[in-house]
């Protein structure tokens, strides 16, 4: 095994989170290593003109290679677990900026509520209301906290959107509902597509809050922290799943990389997989072991360990991190690794045909969308419902691919204007006949005629929903994949139902020619793509009897070993979580340089 000089840190992967770590630490002159598994893509000319949907759609270029590791899943522990053998229900990146270059970049700050829920919903409801078997709990940091580091990501890498709450003032069309913030969004919304135009009208005309999705893609052009200017977007339809050409998209490759490689103090190594974190006697770490491409075996010491990579990998490599100090894993004295794994609700509840009209949704981005938080979390009353969250629902769609997306097209059976699913796609001869044959043929005609309505809910933690080491399948390194035990609630479900028909009252006031209701959420499963926003396994809390980190992502029983991401969060908001896992990683390395740069092995406070 080949063992390389110590360095300060030592990251695994190199995306969003390890990025701002290089950055922050290398201007403190700390030496900073990522150890990444995928290749060094960069931006020009490497995303240039990369309209190939076969290669990065279909054929998932920057995500993991799942022929070398992929995962397990069963619904519930009765049942015996299969490995994911080609992608489906979520889409993890890999490569120099990991998933931080194919995202969607919608971009949302969690609600103040959403860090006190345990809290909130007792102190509003009772103790009562929560459903059977959760194991949901408070944040052990605050949205007032977070604040100022959610308000420095967005001004160092470029957030376009509309403050619907400045310091307390409410502001029309943005989103009135969200948390104050100190400043103005650094950018303006981007522009909308005619399919949210006409979402817009309708929620305006029921009596609804819409505003237009903030998102990490520029609308005009911008001078990041880097100093270097960006493009706006160019609304080219390749944006999820796409490195974008022009830099409109904030990325890791945009800034926080070039300005930690420009120190001189910063390396990544690419094609190389981390295997392990090692500890001495004492139970704290020493460094990271890792394989490269040619199979040869490396140990890279460092003095502070930040397990970086995304939430799946985050909680595998914890487990496997056995020794004599930690039997059960870095981060497991207290069997804490792997529970309160939460995932998101996201469904099209509502699809209308709108015939004779051309909406243009092979154009824009993943974001130029409309939105309505009026359905959000606890916004609206819960005491006489069956069950506690909610969802975001948006409206306007663009980057369609023409092909994929005429499995939610109406089918037009004769019967009237408006049908009903049951959400059970196994059991549907109809979908699935939507993709082959006569009827996909008929259905393709309205493929820009169509607009579905989605959502886009909170996932609760439950004690029954968890990830473990699976004892029967390994990677190609022999070691155990990761097992997700995972199922939707009857809480999901009757969420959901409510959500739907919601959805079918804003379809109706845009008056479709046809329309189609999902009434039910139908049962999870692996196969089909819903979100890639997979949360817990590594959680934040207030002692090590009910998490693996504190509020700064430090491990309780190893504290020089930091995690960082999704996997910190005790359960998941209604929202995408990338905003909130950078602004978490900012209010650490803040303190951090504050109090605790020179002492790598104390415990932060």
């Amino acid at each position: 095994m080949q063992e390389h000089p110590e360095v300060d840190v030592v990251t695994v992967g190199a995306g969003w989170t390890a990025a701002i770590i290089a950055q922050q630490l290398t201007a403190e002159g700390l030496s900073v290593v990522s150890i990444e598994r995928g290749k060094a893509q960069w931006t020009w000319p490497d995303f240039a003109h990369n309209h190939d949907y076969l290669k990065y759609a279909n054929r998932y270029e920057m995500m993991h290679d799942l022929s070398k590791e992929s995962w397990t899943w069963r619904p519930n522990t009765r049942l015996p677990s299969l490995p994911m053998r080609q992608y489906g229900s979520f889409h993890p990146g890999q490569g120099l900026g990991g998933a931080g270059v194919h995202w969607t970049c919608q971009t949302w700050r969690f609600l103040p509520m959403d860090f006190r829920y345990r809290s909130h919903h007792i102190e509003r409801y009772g103790e009562d209301k929560l459903p059977e078997g959760n194991t949901i709990q408070d944040w052990p940091v605050t949205y007032a906290e977070l604040e100022p580091y959610y308000d420095q990501w967005e001004y160092d890498t470029g957030i376009s959107g509309k403050a619907g709450n400045l310091n307390g003032e409410i502001i029309e069309r943005g989103n009135i509902f969200e948390g104050p913030r100190s400043r103005e969004f650094p950018l303006p919304p981007l522009r909308t597509t005619l399919s949210a135009d006409l979402f817009r009208e309708a929620c305006e005309d029921i009596g609804h809050h819409p505003f237009v999705q903030p998102s990490s893609i520029l609308s005009e052009s911008y001078v990041d922290m880097s100093g270097q200017p960006r493009a706006a977007c160019l609304y080219c339809g390749h944006c999820t799943r796409f490195g974008c050409e022009v830099d409109a998209k904030a990325s890791p490759l945009t800034a926080h990389i070039p300005m930690a490689l420009d120190t001189g103090r910063y390396e990544v190594r690419t094609h190389s997989t981390v295997v392990g974190i090692e500890v001495n006697d004492r139970g704290l770490a020493t460094g990271l072991r890792y394989i490269d491409r040619h199979g040869r075996e490396h140990f890279q010491p460092a003095a502070r360990v930040f397990v970086t990579a995304y939430q799946l990998t985050n909680t595998r490599l914890l487990l496997l991190s056995r020794s004599d100090a930690h039997p059960n894993g870095v981060g497991n004295d207290e069997n804490q690794v792997g529970r309160n794994y939460s995932y998101q609700i996201v469904r099209s509840p509502a699809v209308g045909v709108f015939e004779g009209r051309r909406f243009n949704t092979y154009m824009g981005n993943g974001a130029t969308r409309e939105i309505i938080y009026d359905f959000q979390a606890d916004l609206f009353d819960h005491a006489d419902l069956d069950f506690i969250g909610g969802a975001y629902i948006s409206g306007g769609i663009g980057e369609r691919d023409p092909v994929g997306g005429a499995e939610d097209i109406p089918m037009d059976n004769g019967n009237g204007a408006e049908g009903e699913g049951n959400g059970d796609d196994a059991a549907d001869l109809e979908g699935e006949a939507r993709m082959w044959g006569q009827q996909f043929k008929d259905a393709l005609v309205h493929w820009d005629s169509h607009i579905p309505i989605g959502i886009h809910g909170e996932s609760m933690a439950f004690e029954q929903n968890f990830c473990d080491l699976d004892p029967n399948y390994t990677d190609a390194y022999g070691l155990p994949l990761l097992r997700i035990t995972y199922d939707f609630t009857e809480n999901d479900r009757n969420m959901y139902r409510f959500l739907a028909q919601r959805c079918a009252e804003i379809m109706r006031a845009m008056n479709p020619t046809r329309m189609e209701v999902t009434e039910e959420l139908g049962e999870y499963n692996i196969h089909e793509y819903q979100s890639t926003h997979n949360t817990g396994g590594c959680i934040m809390g207030s002692n090590p009897g009910n998490s693996v980190t504190n509020k700064y992502g430090q491990v309780w029983d190893t504290p020089n070993v930091f995690v960082t991401g999704a996997a910190l969060y005790p359960q998941n908001p209604g929202a995408n979580p990338t905003e909130t896992l950078c602004a978490l990683i900012y209010y650490t390395l803040d303190v951090m340089k504050r109090h605790y740069l020179n002492r790598p092995d104390e415990l932060m406070t």
